[in-house]
Formats: structure tokens, C-alpha cells, sequence
């Protein structure tokens, strides 16, 4: 795909619509999220009708998919849209560039419910203050009405429990793995039964999309000096009908930032040098 895109893009935006629709990933139900995401975005890449913003970025969607004028048939007030924002770093920028694109996306004004995580291994010393900072936007779209419940996923007790005391609008969904966690922290338990917080558990991978299928996916090849790709955020939207608990729309939204290879920039250092 990279080789199709003009050297000056260097911000790609996919939009998978409903894949609820693709008979493909239909007939591998009860795959996991990773693989889930993969197809969607094979399917997605392959069929692809880009639209570019005249600048650096390049937005890509499914052709033929109808979400939007499904979600506008539907009465908005039965319907419950839930999203898990995956970001690849701690920089509010990302957080900020993924919700408004799921809005713009899904032609909403307000998300019922909003789940964070962020695949970081890093001391909860370190991570707690990036993680206050993301908070911090959350809250302030809580504030503007535009997210009515807000939460986390795979942060320490000690992380989550300091969160909740520090911050002004409190989470009230906390998601842990049960893969990786086997058994939910007793200290976990009690505090969320006495803050009322929902304690869920969920199935997706500590990491999203692996580089290695996002190398696949995009076309880039690091390691012979081309352009490289790499994970901005990545987010699942969930849409329920209300009064039957059903599920009736699903999709992902991703951005990937290109950056210019070895070999690139070795070519562009000497057309710089040879400037006079």
C-alpha cells in the first residue's frame, strides 16, 4: 500500500466500517481481537477508496458500507455505543485525534461508554502521571457531555486506586485479563464493590497489532532501508440496541504514522547536500 501513497503522506487513518457485515470475518467467529482486527483491516486495505485531506494525511475507508446510514436509521436514544481506545503512547495528542475521529466516523455527539488502555509495561511511578494527563481529557469531554462513563483497562490495583483518589471525575469501569491475571487481586475486588466501579473482564491481547502484521499489512519493509509504520492508536467501537441487547454494529478505527526508511533519507540527505 505504502508504494501506491505519495512521499508527502505520513499519517494513514483507516476506517474498517461494520464488520459486522463482512462475510469473511463472519465465518471466523470467535477469533481473537488481534486476528479479528487483522482481517478487518486486510479486507478494509484491499478494497481500499482513499480520501486525503490535502496535507500529510491520507484517510481510508471500506467501500460499500452502510454503518453510518444504519446508525442515523436507528433512534439514537436506544441505541449504546461503547468504545476501547487502544493509544501507543502517552501523549494526550493521540487520545484527543482518536475520539474525534470516532465521532466523526459514526456521525455521534456522545459515547455511552469509553474504556482507555494503554499496553505499557512501565514502573506505576512513571506511568501514574502520564496516565492523570490522559485522564484529564477524558474528563474534560465527560464535562462537554460527550462521554457519559469512563474507565481503564490493565493498570496495577495500586495504579487504579490512585487514579480514582486523585482524579475529579472518577472511573467507573475498570477491565482486567484474566489470561495474563489468572485470578482478580482480592484488594481489587473489595475496593471496586466500595466504590462501585464494574469490574469486567475482557480477551484482547497486551498488544493491539503487533508490529510484525502492521509491517505485513501496510507494505513497509524497515529492514531493507524503505519506509517504515508504525501504531498511533487504534480503537473498537460497539453499538447495542438497547431494549434487545444485541449487537448490531462493530468496527475499528486505527491511525499509523509512516515515517521515511534508512534508504529514504539517505536519498534525501543527498539531494539536500547537493542543493547549492
Amino acid at each position: 500500500m505504502l508504494s501506491h501513497l505519495p512521499s508527502s503522506v505520513r499519517k494513514i487513518c483507516v476506517h474498517t466500517g461494520n464488520i459486522l457485515n463482512l462475510n469473511e470475518v463472519k465465518k471466523k467467529a470467535g477469533q481473537n481481537p488481534t486476528d479479528e482486527l487483522i482481517e478487518s483491516l486486510r479486507i478494509t486495505l484491499a478494497n481500499w477508496q482513499p480520501s486525503s485531506d490535502g496535507g500529510d494525511t491520507i484517510q481510508v475507508y471500506r467501500m460499500e458500507d452502510e454503518l453510518v446510514s444504519k446508525l442515523d436509521s436507528e433512534e439514537r436514544k436506544g441505541l449504546k455505543v461503547s468504545v476501547k481506545v487502544f493509544i501507543s503512547s502517552l501523549k494526550k495528542e493521540a487520545l484527543i485525534e482518536a475520539l474525534n475521529s470516532v465521532f466523526n466516523a459514526l456521525h455521534i455527539i456522545c459515547i455511552d461508554s469509553l474504556v482507555l488502555a494503554y499496553p505499557c509495561k512501565t514502573e506505576s511511578s512513571r506511568l501514574l502521571p502520564g496516565l492523570k494527563e490522559l485522564w484529564e481529557v477524558l474528563e474534560e469531554y465527560v464535562e462537554q457531555q460527550k462521554l457519559l462513563s469512563i474507565g481503564v483497562s490493565d493498570v496495577e490495583t495500586d495504579v487504579f486506586i490512585a487514579l480514582y483518589d486523585w482524579a475529579k471525575i472518577k472511573p467507573s469501569i475498570i477491565q482486567i485479563n484474566l489470561a495474563s491475571c489468572c485470578v482478580v487481586p482480592p484488594a481489587l475486588q473489595v475496593f471496586t464493590k466500595e466504590h462501585d466501579v464494574q469490574l469486567l473482564t475482557h480477551s484482547d491481547p497486551f498488544e493491539i497489532l503487533p508490529r510484525a502484521a502492521l509491517n505485513d499489512l501496510f507494505g513497509s519493509h524497515p529492514d531493507n532501508g524503505l519506509n517504515s509504520v508504525e501504531l498511533h492508536w487504534a480503537l473498537r467501537f460497539q453499538v447495542h440496541v438497547k431494549c434487545r441487547g444485541v449487537l448490531s454494529s462493530k468496527g475499528y478505527l486505527l491511525s499509523v504514522l509512516r515515517s521515511p526508511g534508512k534508504r529514504e533519507r539517505s536519498v534525501a540527505s543527498l539531494i539536500e547536500t547537493a542543493k547549492p
